[in-house]
């Protein structure tokens, strides 16, 4: 039934949490995890003051992407479950969904942020577009 997961991570303990759930479906079904972290195009320009390379911001988040990746990639490793890794830079919701197209995946399972009110209204939800527009079934789990 699933031999692609896909698992977008930001490295949070709710993202991890919810690679627990697809480490546990890889596990029964013998599926490949596809950890997925997505550095967000819009907070680069936040995160850069103007005494500090651009570059130097990217180098940064692009090591704690590659940090919350390889850490799904311990958990896998652990339950004996094949996992490769991705990092990418744009926007989220897009990527997600481009990467379940590019790797032909049979489910995303990814974490909710729980927000309510006047803070989804303003911030959305990654999550919430990937449900809407994914092509895939997506599992979300709440911490």
């Amino acid at each position: 039934m699933y031999d692609t997961i896909l698992v977008p991570t930001d490295g949070s303990d709710r993202a991890r949490t919810a690679a627990r759930h697809a480490l546990a479906l890889a596990d029964a079904y013998g599926a490949t995890i596809h950890a997925l972290s997505v550095i967000d195009a819009g907070d680069l320009g936040l995160w850069t003051s103007s005494d500090v390379p651009v570059e130097q911001v990217q180098d940064g988040l692009r090591d704690t992407a590659r940090t919350a990746v390889e850490e799904i990639a311990a958990l896998s490793e652990a339950d004996s479950v094949v996992c490769e890794t991705d990092v990418r830079i744009g926007v989220p919701a897009r990527e997600i969904l481009a990467v379940a197209d590019d790797i032909d995946a049979d489910l995303v399972v990814m974490a909710t942020h729980g927000r309510t009110g006047l803070e989804h209204a303003i911030l959305g939800s990654t999550t919430e577009r990937v449900v809407r527009l994914s092509d895939v079934p997506v599992l979300t789990v709440r911490a």
